[in-house]
């Protein structure tokens, strides 16, 4: 029975579920980072000042510190439930609402 004795802690993943990746970007943006689209890598770029950037490719495979933010949104959303998701779907813009 050693289950029983691991702490259940979301671990997040190298890449992000399709479905909550527009919720995943909103979340990013209301925390204050900007996103820049490099268009020749297909990677989506989220700066903030005085921390490291975060970088999504077209796929959802994300690097190390994007992964470290995955992790503590999956567990806000494990702590909220399905109110934070549509709160960050209500204010998704136009154009992410239609791809997702």
């Amino acid at each position: 029975m050693k289950y029983l004795n691991t702490p259940i802690e979301p671990e997040g993943g190298k890449t992000i579920h399709r479905q909550m990746a527009a919720c995943f970007e909103t979340w990013l943006l209301n925390d204050g980072y900007q996103a820049k689209l490099l268009k020749h890598i297909a990677v989506v770029r989220y700066f903030k000042t005085g921390k490291p950037s975060l970088e999504v490719n077209c796929h959802g495979v994300m690097n190390t510190p994007a992964q470290n933010r995955y992790t503590v949104f999956l567990k806000q959303y494990l702590r909220h439930g399905k109110v934070l998701i549509t709160t960050l779907r209500g204010q998704h813009p136009k154009a992410l609402r239609v791809a997702a």
